[in-house]
């Protein structure tokens, strides 16, 4: 699978750190988005779905 780098902050990386459990900014963030892509937030033509739709 092809990888894409992303930025985001230091404080939420290490808060989604805390949240899922893993030492890995990038594993928890990886778990984060596989979850939310779990849970059907994304329409099916790929764009978010916002939870107020």
């Amino acid at each position: 699978m092809a990888k894409v780098t992303v930025s985001i902050d230091a404080e939420l990386a290490v808060e989604v750190m805390v949240l899922a459990g893993v030492k890995s900014p990038q594993d928890a963030v990886e778990l984060a988005v596989r979850d939310f892509i779990a849970r059907g937030h994304l329409h099916r033509h790929g764009s978010w779905k916002l939870s107020s739709e």
